[in-house]
């Protein structure tokens, strides 16, 4: 009786694992593919070469990013990560590469600081160019990333109200995107791309989207994967959402260009008081002040 429960335990087992292997098999080969589609993405792929010089600058890349999460340690690889994928250089750019190439920047600035001058402008000059190291590449990511989003802001209205209509038409959100981002370009078009990617090798539409939404850290397009998310999950129709969803894109396009007009005025103040106001003290004064003094 012993050996007939085991037997049969034991085929029960089997057939369990032949009816799962299946769908293990498919549901690790999704995650695989996934995982190389956001690597090749995000630019992170190994590199294959065995030569010393590339294995030697491997090491050197690494232990310079190690000196920048010791003395810089707010910003982590996935902050830093983030941030080039916000300015779109991530699929030419990685976070250790940013990292180590920061601390190299600054050693060099201060070595070249006390290279270069002397005496006591030897200090001033290399604190000088070390900051300039610490700060001038976080400022040209962000400079990157704020013209890619503006660039996204300005592109979106129009993309939605496209991607409504070939919904209304019968389209499925998918064929929709696939069919406008044959005739689209632009950083709009690149993180659609992606979306479209995942979506094919298995990734849920709510996890695509929220995946758009953290890359691009943008207001207008978290408002639009949203909404994607809520009609996918409410199943409301998704033309009528994504017809209001650009209006109210090109309400908030609005509010932010009427935003930027208001405190064009507050930004003029500045330049005006240093390059126009001095011009016209001496037009208006210089004649009294050479009449006065009998030069006219």
């Amino acid at each position: 009786m012993i050996l007939l429960l085991l037997a049969g335990i034991a085929c029960f087992a089997l057939c369990g694992y032949q009816l799962t292997r299946a769908r293990t098999a498919a549901e690790r080969d999704r995650r695989t593919a996934l995982d190389a589609v956001r690597s090749a993405a995000g630019g992170h792929a190994d590199s294959t070469g065995t030569s010393s010089a590339s294995a030697a600058f491997e090491r050197v890349l690494r232990s310079l990013a190690t000196v920048h999460e010791r003395l810089w340690r707010k910003d982590s690889p996935q902050e830093v990560d983030a941030q080039l994928r916000r300015a779109g250089v991530s699929s030419r750019l990685t976070a250790e590469m940013f990292m180590a190439g920061r601390v190299a920047l600054t050693g060099l600035g201060l070595l070249a600081g006390l290279t270069l001058a002397h005496g006591a402008g030897r200090i001033l000059l290399g604190i000088t160019l070390a900051a300039a190291g610490i700060f001038v590449p976080n400022f040209l990511v962000s400079k990157a990333a704020a013209q890619r989003s503006r660039r996204i802001d300005s592109e979106l209205p129009h993309f939605v109200d496209q991607l409504a209509i070939a919904v209304e038409a019968g389209m499925s959100f998918d064929a929709a995107l696939s069919y406008l981002l044959e005739a689209s370009d632009g950083p709009l078009a690149d993180e659609m791309r992606r979306v479209l990617t995942e979506l094919r090798v298995g990734e849920s539409r709510r996890t695509a989207m929220r995946s758009l939404a953290d890359r691009v850290g943008n207001d207008s397009v978290t408002a639009f994967a949203n909404a994607v998310i809520a009609s996918d999950q409410l199943g409301a129709p998704l033309g009528g959402i994504l017809h209001s969803q650009a209006a109210d894109l090109r309400h908030r396009r609005q509010m932010h260009a009427e935003e930027r007009a208001q405190k064009a005025p507050v930004k003029m103040l500045v330049p005006m008081a240093i390059f126009f106001l001095p011009v016209i003290f001496v037009i208006i004064l210089a004649p009294a002040f050479f009449g006065a003094h009998g030069l006219l």
